[in-house]
């Protein structure tokens, strides 16, 4: 006899992301995906509550969630991480867990339950000098061994997966990212940003290359428009050296925002550039499309992906390419209007009731598969 199973797929997030990170694309992800099945989104999806204390502000900041995940404010990430690796236990009320990272402790058995896992990217194994002290004590091959279903955030991570595991026994699902309806062309200028200006947001250093960005600005025919950088904490002093060599450090930025002025960063600024040589999604660029802002893209890994006809597109580190779409779209404004116009268009296909959608449909599948 096969087991029984009614419409409801009950799934189990771990606390791994929420315990070890404020903020970040992987977080993100999963509280999105967390809200819309806390908001009964998808009616068929019981989300079991994580009880447990995290860091994680996307959760915290939001009371509802909070409540739903029955998730407390640790006092630091050291907490968060203690309690999730002292409760060990291999009961499960589950019919899917679904693990949120790749720490050892989360490979415990799941008391029956499926397992789902979520590859954001390979760049720890592609791109071993960017390896962090994170990336060396989890098992992320280990988890794709044990999946039952194991969802990519891209094409383009999923080709770069098997280009470095080769075949893998589970199924793979690829389930891109969304982007919040509150990411809006008609948020208003932010009085501390300067009146014109390109946007970088996130890490500037290693393969994220804000470098070919200060080249780029410093060659500009229009010697007005500004460098705001978002995030990525204050310049070092090789970038300070750069850019007072570069003649530029008079014109660029940087600072932190929060969430809703980040927003108003994007719908304000002349032009968005991403300059990344390597990303598992690259949700800066949908968020900025969907804010209106023209966007510029390097011609790589998922971006294109992303982007499609959306954006305009230069070789990764080339910044004399790069400059060259700057001083084009700078003095063309319908150029910039039209790619404002597909970005809008084309940011309208990701939204996180449809990624919600799709990662319900891979926990049905790998439920379904316990089926005998």
């Amino acid at each position: 006899m096969g087991r029984h199973y009614d419409d409801r797929v009950r799934v189990a997030m771990d606390e791994q992301i929420f315990a070890i990170q404020s903020y970040g694309g992987i977080s993100r992800l999963f509280a999105e995906l967390a809200r819309q099945f806390a908001q009964g989104v998808i009616p068929e999806i019981d989300l079991l509550p994580i009880h447990a204390p995290i860091i994680n502000r996307y959760i915290l900041d939001d009371p509802r969630l909070a409540k739903a995940l029955d998730a407390s404010a640790a006092r630091n990430e050291w907490t968060a991480l203690v309690r999730y690796l002292t409760r060990i236990s291999t009961r499960t009320s589950s019919d899917v867990v679904h693990n949120t990272f790749y720490l050892p402790h989360g490979l415990a058995a799941v008391g029956g339950a499926k397992r789902v896992v979520t590859i954001h990217d390979m760049i720890p194994e592609l791109r071993p000098d960017t390896r962090r002290r994170l990336d060396f004590v989890t098992l992320k091959r280990r988890y794709v061994d044990k999946a039952d279903h194991i969802i990519c955030v891209s094409e383009s991570t999923r080709s770069d997966l098997l280009k470095v595991y080769g075949p893998v026994r589970a199924p793979i699902t690829v389930v891109h990212h969304g982007v919040d309806a509150r990411f809006t062309p008609n948020a208003p200028p932010l009085p501390i940003l300067p009146e014109r200006y390109l946007l970088f947001v996130g890490n500037r250093t290693q393969y994220k290359d804000a470098r070919v960005l200060f080249r780029a600005l410093a060659e500009l025919k229009d010697e007005d428009v500004h460098l705001v950088c978002i995030g990525g904490g204050s310049f070092s002093r090789t970038e300070t050296t750069m850019l007072q060599r570069l003649g530029i450090a008079h014109r660029v930025v940087q600072m932190q925002l929060t969430d809703d002025e980040i927003v108003s960063a994007y719908a304000n600024a002349e032009v968005f550039i991403f300059p990344s040589h390597f990303e598992g999604f690259g949700l800066p660029a949908l968020e900025a499309m969907a804010c209106g802002v023209p966007v510029v893209l390097a011609r790589a890994t998922s971006l294109p992906e992303v982007g499609a006809d959306a954006a305009a597109y230069f070789e990764p580190g080339d910044h004399l390419a790069l400059t060259g779409i700057l001083n084009e779209l700078l003095q063309d404004a319908s150029a910039r209007q039209d790619l404002t116009a597909r970005g809008l268009q084309r940011a309208a296909h990701f939204t996180w009731q449809r990624t919600a959608s799709l990662t319900a449909d891979v926990y049905r599948a790998a439920r379904g598969a316990a089926v005998a």
